[in-house]
């Protein structure tokens, strides 16, 4: 077993996008604990503690390889509440050998085309002193939102704001790794919902964190408003499990 010491490590030792962005646990400046990467053979895994609001260990490669790694490095983190986290087919094969739970499959979605070109209407960087208005919006529209103002991989927000300049529609640069920009805390007022606001927001945010690294999400397997709106603008979906011992 090989440890990888930092983010570009893991990038050379992997494509995958998912281990890439949990990388950023490698790096200084991280705002938890730092994190743990390692290889063995065609398998990878990033142990990531408090990204984007759960301790997860992303791993990736073929089944035998994965088990192998895993089998020798969960006790090292076994004082964590760890969340494993893979694509869906590679997470149930691993989770049945280690006798493990599925607890939920949900979309990794990365932009796999061209970023939007026009200019989203409406839409601009919100300011430290939105950040209460930012709070309230999606504690009443997204209550269950991954992130929050005062999430420490919050960095900024964009948003459309009301004739008042009350924003009416968020969304979150957040979590970045090198290479690897995040978006969440995607959230619209329900009263302004059916305006295509979402849209604009999360156009305005590829456009601008395009030339930066690749993009990615993630959003609930059900979620289908969501999963069409982040499809026409071209991200594109892989399904992955979160499991736990």
């Amino acid at each position: 077993m090989q440890e990888l010491r930092s983010a570009a490590e893991v990038a050379d030792a992997t494509p995958d996008l998912m281990l890439r962005w949990a990388a950023q646990a490698l790096e200084p400046g991280y705002p938890h604990e730092r994190g743990s990467a390692w290889r063995h053979r065609s398998a990878v895994a990033v142990f990531a503690p408090g990204l984007n609001r759960a301790d997860r260990l992303v791993h990736a490669g073929e089944e035998h390889d994965v088990v192998a790694l895993l089998e020798e490095v969960l006790p090292s983190v076994s004082g964590q509440k760890v969340r494993l986290l893979a694509a869906a087919p590679l997470a149930a094969r691993v989770a049945d050998r280690l006798g493990h739970e599925v607890l939920a499959t949900f979309g990794w979605m990365h932009l796999d085309a061209e970023p939007p070109q026009r200019p989203a209407p409406g839409v601009e960087w919100l300011t430290d002193a939105d950040r209460p208005a930012i709070d309230a919006l999606l504690r009443a529209a997204n209550p269950g939102s991954y992130l929050f103002p005062d999430d420490p991989g919050a960095v900024r927000w964009a948003g459309v704001r009301d004739d008042d300049g009350t924003p009416i529609s968020v969304a979150g640069d957040s979590w970045p790794a090198p290479g690897v920009r995040y978006i969440s805390g995607v959230a619209t007022r329900p009263e302004h919902r059916g305006r295509g606001l979402s849209t604009r927001v999360c156009a305005f945010l590829t456009r601008e964190l395009a030339g930066l690294g690749d993009i990615a999400l993630m959003v609930d397997a059900d979620n289908e408003p969501a999963l069409r709106v982040y499809r026409r603008l071209g991200y594109r979906c892989t399904a992955i499990s979160a499991s736990r011992g």
